[in-house]
């Protein structure tokens, strides 16, 4: 979760990211981008998290899926 305090460092990390996303764009395809962003991002919560919360992270992807916007 984003909180108040963390609004810098993350809008810092979320550039960093996306200048990152856009040099791999130059050489991979944006299908095998997404892919890999998936599966690192459920490793990430299924180690940081107890079973119950990532199965409620990831059924909260699943209801959410119709509200995603493209870049």
């Amino acid at each position: 979760m984003i909180f108040d305090n963390e609004d810098m460092s993350t809008e810092s990390l979320y550039q960093k990211y996306m200048a990152f996303n856009k040099i791999m764009l130059e050489e991979h395809p944006p299908i095998e981008i997404a892919s890999i962003m998936m599966i690192q991002g459920l490793t990430f919560f299924k180690t940081v998290m107890d079973d119950e919360d990532y199965q409620k992270i990831v059924q909260l992807m699943y209801d959410k899926r119709n509200e995603v916007k493209t870049l």
